[in-house]
């Protein structure tokens, strides 16, 4: 507490000198106009400017420069000018340059860094939140996104046209962007936000038609005018995308008996956007298939908490800003991998044939902005009910469920006020399950609800800002399934020393409040502060339909951080910043005090760097023996850092380390280093060898219930010291003959081997110290599969019981193959072949040599994926 009171001291006079009339404080220019004219005959989207439109309308020219000298005009000359029709905006641009423009060719969506590139991006709604971007580079490469406060959205994928044109006075580019592609809010008079940016790359300049000096908040709010459009409408409200898909795959099922190893099958399946309104906008999916998305990364995960993986269905991904709610402390209230997820109820046998995804049936989503300000975002999935089948002792076939018939709701509405200034929002989520069978009932929750509002509120020319949600939530369901929410890793009600928890075996319900406040403050050019304050109480369940780690948490942090903008003798930029976190628990008992600096810079030729050193104080550990008491969590040093070099180079790198440790002697360190190479304007190549070793004093291995260990509260929590080697290599090639036709190609080899030491026991709760079996305590004989332990020696009264060796080495080698071509607009053919390769043994030891080889003996499993759809606008 004392720290965050430190930091008042240094804001609060701030906070004054603001009110006195800091420079920040001052009113902001008005923002620039541009004006758009009907265009008076047909537009031939070639790239080149011949129509009479683009002799007439009037053109953007003023330009100024972000990087790399802020605030000086633009090095070359560029014309933007607008048109429209009664069914789509065009623009047309011509980009003088005294050099030959460097371009690339990529697949839609890809990466602009080593390329010139003109970006015109329009809040449409003119809410100062919320806009659509649409790039083009010299060869017709074409990028579009949502962006908002908290990032760009690059899934969302509209039908519009592009061409451009290199001459030798530099390129030209002609757009068209379709009304019924955009969302916009009914009127007779329409005033839209706009940005326009021009990238050259040969100096790496970075000039905008809508200038804010670095040192001010900018982004969308600062956008400027586009008016003269009048009245629109938006065309043809309905797209519909019927695809279909064929599928062969060639797997090694091992046990499964209900499967050959080799099956083709055929699934259609279809798309749908229906323009309720010209702000409210319907998607539907139907059956749908993501066999063309990238395969996830392998890993080794041994804590209690699963992995959280990014969502990359582009039903999902599309539009998802507007769903992000409640982030603090590492929960999400949504997590949209939930839906469609792996069956979560296996048979009692290896003998067994399990889908591998929840089929969902069908989902619906409504998204939009009305004109009175409020943003609208609703989803609702529903998921088959799988079945599983599986051999029996006696070989009878028996079938069971594996995943209940599943309903997803997730709502959310948000009100803009003060031309964006503040905002105010609220979200509901519901999960509906149709349990029919006891082991269902007894292993998951019939329904699970939270409900919660937000807010952000920003002042004083948006120098300060106060962000903040409360969040709800309720689960219901059986005493038993209610019970398995009690014992969930981010809450153990069970443990034996915690007065403020209480495990009640006859509850079928769970209900909890999270709630956090960030108070943040820019002083001049160069100071930021935050501070930060949260807390989650020990009942709130989220897991359902979202991605919960913590709870039972009391949470403070305070950030002093200094920004140099403008380029100096050394640096072309800098900041340097301080935190400090400090986490309880309902007990107050301290968990975590964590301080740590930070440093980033960018060099004057482009380089990027960043070294973060922190140290985290002793303190109660009450997660690590899963359930049991509390013990000591060490102290611990880190350090850890990464760079980039600059990006427009044909051959870029990029890497990291890191490194920490504790006082125990626990330690764990690595680093990888990348390379990006483009050999020509359409090939990239890029792998990254990533190498991790670390060496865990005590790794938890279970517990066993024993009346004797009364030091313990009657049971013995087991641990073992751990060794583990991790090498990995992502690797990447992306090939793009036309702007409508690529190839991406993804590998992933990955070895990981741990090797476990001598069976150990907690020496006492509140410690970090532990008993070895055979040194410290007891006696231990090796036997088939493990080590058989006498806690208080074979004549003891204690019950023997054996620890399995649990060493593994690991070799998995996946990868994907995508090829993609847009034949029409809207319309597409993905041919896409997935690998993957996995084998185990038991020796824990990591040898390069042997396992490298051994990658390739295991037998493929591939998949074979062609989906075509077809765009209708009719």
């Amino acid at each position: 507490m004392r720290y965050l009171l430190l930091l008042l001291f240094l804001i609060l006079p701030g906070a004054v000198h603001a009110q006195a009339g800091d420079p920040a404080d001052a009113g902001h220019p008005a923002p620039p106009v541009v004006a758009a004219v009907p265009a008076t005959s047909v537009i031939r989207i070639d790239g080149v400017l011949d129509e009479g439109v683009w002799q007439t309308a009037p053109a953007v020219t003023e330009f100024t420069q972000i990087v790399p000298e802020e605030g000086a005009a633009a090095t070359e000359r560029t014309e933007v000018r607008f048109a429209f029709s009664a069914d789509a905006l065009y623009i047309g641009a011509r980009m003088y340059d005294r050099s030959r423009p460097i371009t690339r060719l990529g697949r839609r969506d890809g990466s602009m860094a080593a390329s010139d590139w003109l970006t015109i991006i329009l809040d449409t709604y003119h809410d100062h939140r919320t806009a659509f971007g649409f790039e083009i580079n010299p060869s017709g490469l074409r990028r579009d996104q949502t962006r908002s406060d908290s990032g760009e959205d690059d899934s969302w994928d509209p039908v519009w046209e592009a061409a451009t044109q290199i001459d030798e006075e530099g390129w030209t580019a002609e757009i068209r962007i379709p009304f019924s592609q955009l969302r916009f809010n009914p009127s007779a008079a329409q005033v839209w936000g706009i940005q326009i940016e021009r990238q050259i790359a040969r100096n790496r300049e970075f000039a905008v038609f809508s200038f804010t000096p670095t040192t001010q908040p900018g982004g969308i709010p600062r956008f400027g005018h586009l008016e003269g459009l009048g009245e629109l409408t938006t065309g043809k409200r309905l797209e519909l995308l019927p695809y279909s898909v064929l599928r062969g795959e060639s797997i090694d099922r091992g046990d499964n008996p209900f499967r050959d190893n080799r099956e083709v099958g055929v699934s259609v399946g279809a798309d749908a956007k229906y323009r309720v309104t010209s702000d409210l906008t319907l998607d539907v999916t139907v059956n749908p298939d993501f066999g063309q998305v990238e395969v996830d990364p392998a890993q080794v995960n041994l804590t209690a908490i699963e992995t959280l993986f990014q969502e990359k269905r582009p039903f999902f991904v599309e539009g998802s800003e507007i769903f992000n709610f409640g982030a603090g402390g590492g929960n999400n209230v949504f997590y949209s991998r939930r839906i469609g997820r792996a069956p979560q109820i296996l048979p009692p046998s290896q003998r067994r044939d399990v889908p591998e995804a929840t089929r969902i049936l069908g989902a619906a989503k409504l998204s939009g902005r009305t004109a009175g300000g409020w943003s609208i975002g609703m989803l609702n999935a529903l998921t088959d009910r799988e079945h599983a089948l599986y051999m029996a002792v006696d070989d009878a076939e028996l079938r069971t469920t594996a995943e209940p018939l599943s309903n997803y709701f997730v709502g959310r509405l948000r009100r803009d006020m003060r031309a964006g200034l503040s905002t105010v929002g609220g979200m509901l989520t519901m999960v509906h399950r149709d349990l029919d069978t006891d082991p269902l009932r007894a292993s998951l929750r019939s329904a699970a609800y939270t409900g919660g509002i937000d807010f952000r509120h920003e002042w004083a020319e948006r120098t300060w800002s106060l962000t903040g949600f409360l969040s709800g939530s309720h689960v219901q369901g059986s005493p038993e399934a209610i019970l398995i929410a009690q014992r969930s890793p981010w809450r153990y009600f069970q443990r034996p020393d915690a007065d403020h928890l209480d495990l009640d075996p006859t509850r079928t319900a769970l209900a909890g409040l999270s709630t956090q406040g960030t108070l943040q403050y820019r002083r001049g050019r160069h100071w930021r502060y935050a501070l930060l304050a949260g807390t989650t109480t020990p009942q709130y369940e989220v897991n359902d339909i979202g991605f919960q780690y913590r709870a039972d948490r009391v949470d403070g942090q305070a950030t002093v951080t200094y920004v140099e903008p403008r380029p100096g003798s050394l640096f072309r930029s800098w900041n340097v910043s301080a935190v400090a976190r400090a986490e309880r628990n309902y007990a107050f008992e301290t968990v975590m005090n964590r301080f740590y600096g930070n440093l980033g810079f960018q060099t004057l030729n482009y380089w990027n760097a960043n070294l973060l050193v922190g140290y985290t104080t002793a303190a109660l550990d009450d997660r690590l023996t899963r359930g049991g008491p509390s013990s000591r969590r060490p102290a611990q040093v880190q350090v850890n850092g990464h760079f980039n070099s600059d990006s427009r180079r044909r051959v870029s790198t990029g890497g990291g380390f890191g490194y920490a440790r504790n006082e125990a002697g626990g330690w764990g360190g690595g680093g990888g280093i990348g390379i990006t190479v483009r050999p020509a304007p359409n090939w990239t190549f890029s792998t990254t060898p990533t190498l991790e070793w670390s060496h865990t004093v005590a790794q938890y291995r279970g517990a066993r219930p024993d009346v004797t260990a009364t030091h313990t509260y009657g049971a013995r929590y087991l641990f073992a010291s751990l060794e583990q080697t991790t090498l990995s290599m992502e690797t990447r090639l992306d090939v793009t003959f036309t702007p409508d036709l690529s190839l991406q190609i993804y590998a992933q080899p990955y070895i990981a081997s741990a090797d476990f030491g001598a069976p150990a026991e907690l020496r006492a709760p509140g410690v970090y110290d532990f008993l070895v079996y055979g040194r410290d305590i007891g006696e231990i004989e090796p036997v088939d599969g493990g080590t058989r332990v006498y806690p208080q020696g074979r004549d003891g009264d204690a019950a023997a019981f054996t620890v399995p060796h649990g060493d593994f080495t690991l070799r998995s080698l996946r990868g994907n193959a995508v090829l993609r071509w847009e034949y029409r607009p809207g319309s597409t053919i993905f041919v896409a072949w997935q690998q993957n390769r996995s084998g185990a043994d038991a020796s824990g030891q990591f040898d390069f040599s042997r396992d490298r080889a051994a990658l390739f003996d295991a037998p493929p499993d591939d998949v074979f994926v062609v989906k075509v759809s077809y765009w209708i606008n009719p």
